[in-house]
């Protein structure tokens, strides 16, 4: 089962090992979807004999099944053609093995990655992760990386057009945790387009958000310290919006509290209500 030269276009899936071609193998027996805790319905399980036990059903469907024991040799390089009936089952057989994993860089519930684990070796426990094998697709890499430069290019585009100019990017760096106020326009520039670069889904989200307008608010409000921050709360006066800054964003929008936000407004920008009162009086003149 092992061939490099694959139709990209073809349902074919190749295991990688993250050692490379160095002879290892892995000798891996099918495993249960951690999920529902069950096998494949391809797998059936054995007798005392060793036997795969099919009932009369099994036997007249004419499908092919996986002994629950049966073993599986592994090597960088194995293919499983999903066209083919007996590869696609033993492929689903084996899919769930704690050592392989769905991408090379797939992570577990905790944000951990299957195969590097803890990289933060500051961590109290750092780790290595469990898996040794991950899932590669002819042509899905190159996707990735087509769609992944598309993105990037749309990311500094935002930056390039942005309407506000150098004005409109300080605010974007603010959001991002970084003031610079005092900076040239074209560090400003560098600094978010090397951003868009490493996480081009943050500079668009900056851009296209509901939320941009509030998160603004939310920093602008704790630097002029409106808004406090005590053991990790965001309060307003004797309001509690959140214990995150997700919470808190999440606390403004509700319709509820719009009266709130307004004064949390007021209070965080007073220069613009009293331009706003000062035009009603010439106004009345």
């Amino acid at each position: 089962m092992n061939n490099e030269n694959l139709d990209p276009s073809r349902n074919i899936i190749i295991l990688r090992s993250v050692w490379g071609k160095v002879g290892m193998k892995y000798f891996i027996q099918p495993s249960k979807n951690p999920k529902t805790g069950r096998y494949a319905d391809c797998v059936r399980r054995v007798d005392s004999n060793g036997d795969m036990i099919l009932s009369d059903a099994d036997r007249n469907s004419g499908k092919y099944f996986v002994k629950e024991d049966e073993t599986f040799t592994i090597e960088d390089g194995t293919v499983f053609n999903l066209d083919d009936e007996y590869q696609n089952a033993e492929w689903e057989a084996i899919r769930y093995c704690p050592l392989i994993a769905p991408d090379r860089y797939a992570k577990d519930n905790n944000g951990n990655l299957l195969i590097d684990g803890v990289m933060d070796y500051s961590a109290k426990k750092p780790r290595y992760g469990i898996a040794e094998l991950y899932v590669y697709k002819p042509g899905a890499v190159a996707a990735s990386r087509v769609s992944r430069k598309k993105l990037i290019h749309k990311a500094i585009n935002f930056i390039l057009d942005d309407t506000l100019g150098l004005e409109g990017m300080l605010t974007k760096a603010k959001l991002l945790g970084k003031r610079m106020n005092n900076a040239a326009a074209s560090d400003v520039e560098d600094f978010l387009i090397k951003k868009a670069e490493k996480d081009p889904e943050s500079i668009i989200d900056l851009y296209t958000g509901s939320d941009t307008q509030l998160r603004l608010l939310l920093i602008d409000a704790v630097d002029a310290k409106v808004i406090l921050v005590r053991d990790r709360v965001y309060m307003y006066d004797t309001t509690i919006l959140g214990a995150s800054d997700k919470a808190a964003i999440s606390w403004m929008k509700q319709p509820k509290n719009q009266r709130i936000l307004e004064l949390i407004r007021k209070d965080t920008y007073p220069h613009l209500y009293v331009d706003k009162e000062e035009e009603k009086t010439a106004n009345k003149k």
